[in-house]
């Protein structure tokens, strides 16, 4: 968990106020296979516990389409699955609510994942996956790897969305990890610019598995969640852990979800360790909570972005640095890739 703290922001306590009945919460994740693990980690036990319904929309959490929700008064969403970053660049806009820390317990998190807008409810990473049957007998060990046309040919996929992207580029360019920020964009542009004609950008997890699948890539830098899923499917499917890029995820509560404060009791709930375990086992999201370590097999570790082994050459992707810099980044990027 030491590695993460670097992924949070600062912690700020308000007072909480009584809750009204309410019938549902509504989560909003990346879809998929995430909308049944959800349910299983997250969605049961707090209905066992509340008797309270929780719906899962796999519509995907993008900023836009929060802010979207909230200007237009018409927020059908009550918490995101997001990140550290996008919770703060939301909060800064008036677009989330603090999240309330008379309900939530931020002691059940690691350092440093307890913030003011978001509080960690999982970890993981960005990772070079591939398709072993395509690479041939030597497999790629790193980012230089990926633009590697000639020893590895094929399409590549990288993601629409910003975060976890230009590292990987400086990173094949030579770059130190200690090095990274702030981000060399137009060094990352130029290393990435040649490779423009052999990728494919994906929006959501879901996707992100479907072009593998379909034959239409032979690596990508995809969330390792969705490499264990594939992984799962067909062992064809792998990745390495040198290099990753790693994550924390957050739970952040649009401002004028339907649910009110009720939210913070299924936020809570989420941090249970046996939950947390049991969305690990489906889909290698790691826990936020270190009580989940002692409930891990041999297993469960290796697909656990935080254990010693996977994460001793990971780069921790700064929240704060995002925090300061997405939207113009963002908007950068989407010009790059669309020419």
């Amino acid at each position: 968990m030491t590695a993460m703290a670097g992924l949070g922001l600062a912690v700020a306590f308000r007072p909480g106020r009584a809750s009204a009945a309410v019938s549902e919460i509504v989560v909003c994740n990346w879809g998929g296979a995430a909308l049944e693990a959800f349910q299983k980690a997250y969605g049961a036990p707090f209905k066992a516990k509340s008797g309270i319904e929780v719906v899962i929309d796999g519509t995907g959490p993008a900023t836009g389409a929060i802010r979207a929700m909230v200007d237009s008064k018409n927020v059908t969403w009550d918490v995101t699955d997001g990140g550290m970053t996008d919770a703060v660049v939301l909060g800064k806009g008036g677009y989330v609510e603090p999240i309330d820390y008379s309900i939530v317990d931020k002691s059940l998190v690691g350092e440093g994942l307890a913030a003011e807008f978001g509080i960690c409810n999982y970890t993981y990473s960005n990772v070079l996956a591939y398709d072993a049957k395509k690479v041939g007998a030597t497999a790629p060990s790193g980012w230089n790897d990926f633009f590697d046309l000639e020893k590895f040919p094929g399409k590549r996929t990288m993601c629409k969305w910003i975060q976890g992207q230009l590292e990987a580029v400086l990173l094949a360019d030579g770059v130190k990890p200690e090095e990274i920020y702030p981000l060399d964009v137009d060094r990352a542009f130029k290393k990435l610019e040649p490779l423009l004609p052999h990728l494919i950008f994906w929006e959501s997890g879901a996707q992100s598995q479907q072009l593998f699948r379909d034959g239409e890539v032979v690596m990508g830098n995809i969330w390792h969640t969705r490499a264990n899923l594939l992984r799962k499917e067909n062992p064809d499917y792998t990745w390495t852990w040198n290099q990753n890029l790693m994550f924390a995820s957050a739970w952040s509560v649009p401002k004028g979800n339907p649910a009110g404060k009720k939210v913070f009791d299924f936020i809570n709930s989420s941090m249970d360790p046996e939950g947390q375990v049991t969305l690990l086992r489906i889909m290698g999201n790691g826990p936020s909570n270190p009580k989940a370590l002692a409930l891990m097999t041999a297993e469960d570790k290796a697909v656990y972005s935080l254990a010693p082994e996977n994460a001793k050459t990971g780069l921790p992707i700064s929240a704060q640095y995002y925090a300061d810099n997405e939207a113009e980044l963002q908007n950068k990027f989407l010009d790059f890739i669309s020419r």
